[in-house]
Formats: structure tokens, sequence, C-alpha cells
């Protein structure tokens, strides 16, 4: 295989599932149907404008659905991955193994 065509299979991952906050996130999510602000937040422990900020991220790139919904007078706040988030995570996680297979080969 051509140099440049390994380098690029080293690099060519997905940017939005990379990062650690939003891996950390996406990793919770497909572990659990669904989980709500308050559990991500104390899991991870992130402070709520960090979390708001990589979760609005994930719902843009279409991984991740949020659903707020009235609990007495307080806004209870679902989140869980898409089918597409699912994929992506996983698409992640065999792209990631991969590297590590081949950065031990010399």
């Amino acid at each position: 295989m051509p140099r440049a065509d390994r380098l690029r299979e080293h690099t060519d991952i997905d940017r939005v599932v990379h990062d650690p906050v939003r891996f950390a996130i996406m990793a919770c999510l497909a572990l659990l149907e669904s989980a709500d602000f308050l559990f991500l937040l104390q899991e991870l422990s992130l402070t709520k404008g960090n979390l708001a900020q990589h979760i609005n991220k994930l719902e843009e790139s279409g991984y991740v659905t949020i659903e707020k919904m009235i609990r007495g007078k307080r806004t209870h706040t679902m989140y869980q991955l898409t089918p597409a988030g699912h994929e992506a995570f996983d698409a992640y996680r065999r792209s990631m193994r991969r590297v590590l297979e081949k950065s031990g080969q010399r």
C-alpha cells in the first residue's frame, strides 16, 4: 500500500467523534438507551456549558437526539444516539482499532 494511503488510513477519522468529551458522551449513550443531562454532567464531570456545547455539536452532526419534557415545573432533557450516531461511534472504534493494530507493526 502506498505511503500516502497508509497515512490517510491513520488520519481519516471522524473529528466530531474524536474529540475526547464527545467520545465520552457517545460512549455513555452507546451503552445506555438514553441518558439525561444531570447523569451525563455527573458521570463525565463536566460543566453545564461544556456539556451543552458538545451535545449541540453532536446534535448538529445528526449523532444525538435531544428530547425536552416538563416534569413538574422543571425541564427534563434526555439524549439518545441516533442510528447515524451508533454507526459513527462503531466506525470510529473500528478505525482506531486498525490504527492501534498497525502502529505495532513495523
